[in-house]
């Protein structure tokens, strides 16, 4: 059994090349348009995360300004709050309150005259004085 090729027939490796090549063809055709497809894929993605990483960078900017601005906030409510601390400190407490209440209620300065309202009855009494000695004289006269 031999085998002989006549050149009417292909050789049967021709034969399958012919078509194996255009399944080829389609192949790396459809193989290319997966890539093609992929990167397509791929660069929406990659502009997306960048789309994405400026907002979240923004995002961090302003929550870092927002920080910043609690911080200063807040350090001044401890400034202000320290300066309230000094002056209730400087306040009188309650119990120095109610000893000067009882030194007020025995003392009770509504009986008390100021320095003019005294130099007014000195001046009564001594007119009073004045006044007695001088029908006095006159009797005498």
């Amino acid at each position: 059994m031999a085998i002989t090729f006549s050149k009417s027939q292909p050789a049967p490796s021709e034969q399958f090349a012919q078509p194996d090549l255009g399944s080829f063809e389609r192949r790396i055709r459809t193989l290319e348009e997966s890539v093609t497809h992929l990167r397509r894929i791929v660069q929406v993605t990659e502009e997306n995360i960048l789309i994405k990483s400026r907002h979240t960078s923004t995002d961090i900017k302003a929550h870092s300004s927002d920080i910043n601005e609690l911080r200063r906030e807040l350090h001044q409510l401890q400034e202000k709050m320290l300066l309230v601390l000094k002056e209730m400190q400087s306040l009188a407490r309650q119990e120095d309150v109610k000893v000067l209440e009882r030194y007020i209620s025995l003392w009770s300065p509504v009986r008390f005259v100021t320095q003019s309202e005294v130099e007014g009855i000195v001046d009564e009494i001594l007119i009073k004085k004045i006044q007695r000695k001088q029908p006095d004289s006159s009797d005498e006269q």
